[in-house]
């Protein structure tokens, strides 16, 4: 093959316009897919939407319970690290879209006494390659994308989650009681209520927010239906 026949072709495509924006958005992809995409243990290493209504990590469903923990211990992480790195500026993390306007994020300020302030910036204001979960800081009147930062932070919220996904696994697990009796209160998206009539807490009767409940028993059940745990599973009660 004649060697100068193909360096002058490959001279020809880097000075075409088309084939450098090609190239740049995909630099651009590949980078923000490393960065985001990788796997720790069984939960991608991505941004996780955990205000979600009935949030699902991994096609797995997340009771309320864990949920609120989930975005506690965020708030932790974020504020530590903050505190952490607190000489490199401000730390601000974008946690979701604004529903009322058109392409902007939400940011919050990664301090404890500032972490309930929200900032709305339009997506054209903010660095190349900003996205949701990604930390910035503040330089002057701009904000800047701190990459290294981003994917330290990330990779200590999907830990979290990992963990806390592990515990309700072991939280239902000790809810669900060989000869108890439960009774059905309100179901949805694939969740039930369930009672246990055969545990008071408090002088209460306790809730449980069910998530591996049969489907053929779901399909039909109405609220105050009953319920048996018997032998790993759940079995209408008459």
């Amino acid at each position: 093959m004649n060697l100068d026949l193909v360096n002058n072709l490959w001279n020809d495509l880097k000075e075409n316009q088309f084939v450098q924006n090609f190239i740049k958005e995909l630099s651009n992809y590949l980078e923000k897919n490393l960065t985001h995409n990788t796997e720790i243990s069984g939960v991608d290493n991505t941004w996780n939407n955990l205000l979600a209504d009935n949030l699902e990590i991994n096609n797995k469903k997340i009771i309320s319970k864990y949920k609120d923990e989930m975005l506690l211990e965020r708030a932790n992480i974020l504020q530590n690290y903050a505190l952490k790195t607190k000489d490199k500026g401000e730390m601000y993390y974008i946690y979701d879209i604004d529903t009322n306007e058109k392409n902007t994020y939400n940011l919050c300020i990664c301090e404890p006494n500032k972490s309930h302030e929200v900032i709305t910036k339009k997506i054209e204001d903010l660095p190349e390659g900003t996205s949701l979960g990604s930390i910035l800081r503040k330089k002057g009147e701009d904000f800047i994308l701190e990459k290294e930062d981003t994917r330290v932070v990330e990779n200590q919220i999907n830990n979290m989650i990992k963990e806390k996904i592990k515990e309700q696994d072991q939280y239902l697990d000790s809810k669900r009681i060989d000869g108890h009796i439960y009774k059905a209160g309100e179901k949805y998206s694939g969740r039930i209520c369930l009672y246990d009539l055969n545990n008071k807490v408090g002088g209460g009767i306790e809730e449980i927010e069910e998530i591996e409940f049969p489907k053929n028993l779901y399909e039909t059940a109405e609220k105050g239906d009953k319920f048996i745990y018997l032998n790993g599973e759940y079995q209408k009660y008459e």
